[in-house]
């Protein structure tokens, strides 16, 4: 626990026992914890030189711990400093780094990330974050983890995730399980029939990039830091959030009746995926799917899928942003299927 102050291990257990105990004999302090004599007589050098124990000129030589809201502030102070003095380096050697030469045309806008530090570098940017990351998410993955446990991290520490998933991200074995997983973590989450690129934002300043180089399928991976084009993907973002579908939808409490089971299939179809996908991922039959929704199309009293999901959204059944919920009487009549 206070390591992050500059002490070793064997410093912080003897400190820490000091302090519950009020003092102790130096030369039994190895007895009192898992340490042999040299290392605990190593210990209590390193804390005395940080001025967090007194050694008595009596025999036997008695420790005493100095109190830890005064020392400990000054130890908290000096690694505070030390910490600052590193982010200056930091800032420099940043500035170094982007001055460095670069391909040409990209010089200050963007590097070509190697395939070796993609995971590292994708995580790396998500943890800078402090307001907002922002996402376009597709297959193929260039990194492969069963769950993003920095997303998890940081929107636990009040960062706004906000995803647009591909439709085929949908069709994944598992992918409403992991999706779930992030949207109950407070991830803003909507779907278009496709992405127009792979990418990630962080904090409008920084972004990561995947294109495909040719007719092959290998992806390159960009770092794009400040600058026209990072500002033309953030605004690109912003289009595509717009139309998209809620993953999620809020619906007309005062007038849907619709069990969570059919509003999610609901989400599913109007996504573009197919009977065989929805079936997949609501782990149900083809079959079951092709009946539910007809069940949908005759309650709704649409003639077609098409005209299913207009219906749905002016009956209230799926409320997207900037939706106007239309009253039932003011739909057009439309026959059903006989």
């Amino acid at each position: 626990m206070l390591e992050t102050l500059g002490l070793s291990n064997a410093e912080s257990q003897v400190y820490q026992l000091l302090v519950r105990a009020g003092r102790a004999d130096a030369d039994r302090i190895h007895y009192l914890l898992p340490l042999t004599a040299g290392h605990a007589a190593e210990a209590i050098d390193g804390l005395v030189e940080k001025g967090l124990v007194t050694v008595t000129d009596e025999l036997p030589a008695q420790l005493i711990p100095s109190p830890p809201d005064i020392a400990g502030e000054v130890l908290l102070m000096a690694r505070m400093n030390e910490l600052k003095t590193a982010r200056g380096a930091l800032d420099r050697l940043a500035g170094e780094y982007h001055r460095a030469p670069r391909t040409e045309g990209t010089e200050g806008m963007a590097e070509v990330t190697s395939e070796a530090e993609v995971a590292l570098r994708y995580q790396q940017i998500q943890r800078t974050a402090r307001q907002e990351v922002v996402r376009f998410d597709a297959p193929p993955y260039l990194v492969s983890e069963p769950v993003n446990g920095v997303e998890l991290e940081r929107l636990a520490a009040g960062v706004t995730y906000r995803t647009v998933y591909d439709r085929m991200a949908l069709e994944r074995d598992g992918a409403q399980k992991e999706i779930r997983q992030y949207t109950e973590a407070g991830e803003r989450a909507r779907v278009l029939h496709h992405v127009p690129v792979k990418m990630i934002i962080v904090d409008g300043s920084t972004a990561l990039l995947a294109v495909r180089t040719g007719a092959s399928r290998r992806q390159t991976v960009v770092h794009i830091y400040a600058g026209p084009l990072l500002d033309a993907l953030v605004a690109l973002f912003e289009m595509a959030w717009e139309s998209a579908l809620p993953l999620h939808p809020t619906v007309d409490q005062s007038r849907c009746d619709l069990a969570g089971e059919d509003i999610e299939l609901l989400t599913l179809l109007l996504a573009g995926l197919t009977d065989l996908g929805i079936a997949r991922q609501l782990r149900i039959g083809r079959r079951t799917v092709q009946r539910r929704v007809r069940e949908l199309m005759d309650r709704a009293a649409a003639s077609s899928r098409i005209e299913l999901g207009w219906r749905a959204a002016r009956l209230g059944w799926i409320v997207g942003p900037g939706d106007q919920v239309t009253p039932p009487e003011s739909l057009p009549e439309t026959h059903t299927r006989g």
